[in-house]
């Protein structure tokens, strides 16, 4: 029987749901609703209420259009405040006793870090890096011997506040949160397949108030985190450019933005629709075009500067997802600024996207990334043996 699963994706600018089916092996996305999002700002919530208004309509929007009610959620979360930092955990070994999985076990639990009851963050998701043997590099400890063993895990953390908030936002919607993730590595879950995380890549989840980012080398979560620049600072640049509105200046990058300067349309200008009380007005398409190239230049260049010590052991490419991947000519800056090889983030591990998410899927990687990450944690479980099964195996010796 196919399981029904949700994923919950609030961005600073849309609030998306989406639905797919599970089958045991194989992940079918069958549809899709979305609404404006309020009370957000740089994914921080900022008004429980508002984006609950929000889930309850793309909840309803779903019954209504697809006879499909869900109940359970899996929710993705980035905003201001999100840290990612290595913590190493050590055991000491028996002389002569090959490491074993107790041995592992206890060096990861050694390198997490303790969560006060009054801490302002908590860890949202653990990942394993690498492991030392007497202070040796190696890549799986299991059946070593040696004197130490310490284990590094990278950790991201989020406000207390922020996964509070959207805890609350979900169950005022009158859904159950099943799991929440960071939204890059959600994003990566969809877009990269085995041979690209041995190979090595970069996921740059590029939405309206934050730039998640995860990088990703021998199959091992090397670097995470955000920068809380996204589309909607393009927007405001225009903005306060050309002295017109917000919606105004949506309009604009949308229709002539672009990560770099298009030299085939430098003379042209662009007309404002304006009302019947305003007198016409054009602007400089190469005008806009420099606004917007040089936020890209300098949101790339920060983001290549923290990740100069994993980028010469990317060997596979960069992976461009969220609404500002549209961007025309981003792809070609991202590889000019990182030097690296950069696509479109295309969701792959699915067997099927409804047509509607076909035209840009990268926008809903993340969304898509939940469901996959959903799928694998129940196959894991059907996997895992009973407790019924594990006793009558001890009985059997």
């Amino acid at each position: 029987m196919n399981m029904l699963l949700g994923a919950l994706d609030i961005g600073t600018q849309t609030t998306s749901l989406v639905a797919g089916e599970f089958d045991g092996e194989t992940l079918t996305v069958v549809a899709r609703t979305e609404t404006e999002t309020n009370g957000v700002r740089k994914g921080f919530i900022r008004d429980i209420n508002a984006v609950a208004a929000g889930i309850r309509k793309v909840r309803d929007d779903m019954d209504r259009r697809f006879r499909i009610d869900l109940a359970d959620v899996s929710a993705a979360i980035s905003c201001f405040g999100l840290t990612a930092a290595v913590r190493s955990g050590q055991t000491l070994l028996m002389p002569g006793h090959a490491i074993d999985q107790d041995n592992v076990d206890a060096a990861e639990e050694n390198a997490q870090s303790v969560e006060a009851d009054d801490s302002t963050d908590l860890v949202l998701q653990r990942f394993r890096q690498k492991y030392e043997v007497n202070g040796q590099p190696v890549g799986t400890p299991l059946g070593m011997t040696g004197s130490e063993l310490v284990a590094n895990i990278l950790e991201i953390s989020v406000p207390r506040t922020a996964l509070d908030a959207l805890t609350s936002a979900v169950h005022h919607a009158g859904l159950r949160l099943m799991d929440t993730a960071f939204s890059g590595y959600a994003a990566s879950e969809a877009v990269l397949d085995a041979k690209a995380r041995n190979d090595g890549a970069l996921v740059l989840d590029f939405g309206a108030g934050t730039v998640d980012y995860i990088a990703i080398c021998n199959n091992v979560v090397a670097a995470a985190g955000n920068l809380a620049v996204g589309g909607s600072h393009l927007t405001n640049d225009i903005a306060l450019a050309f002295q017109i509105s917000q919606a105004q200046a949506e309009e604009v990058k949308l229709a002539r933005g672009a990560a770099q300067i298009q030299s085939d349309l430098a003379k042209d200008r662009y007309a404002l629709r304006t009302t019947f009380a305003t007198s016409e007005r054009s602007l400089s398409v190469h005008a806009i075009q420099t606004i917007v190239t040089e936020r890209i230049d300098e949101t790339f260049r920060i983001l290549a500067e923290r990740l100069r010590d994993v980028l010469p052991h990317i060997r596979g490419a960069i992976h461009l997802t969220g609404g500002t991947a549209a961007l025309p000519l981003i792809t070609e800056q991202a590889s000019a600024i990182f030097g690296l090889p950069c696509v479109l983030g295309i969701p792959c591990n699915v067997a099927k996207l409804p047509p509607d998410m076909m035209d840009e899927p990268y926008r809903h990687a993340t969304a898509v990334g939940l469901l996959n990450s959903r799928c694998r944690t129940l196959a894991q479980e059907d996997r895992r043996p009973s407790l019924l099964s594990r006793f009558r195996a001890f009985l059997r010796g």
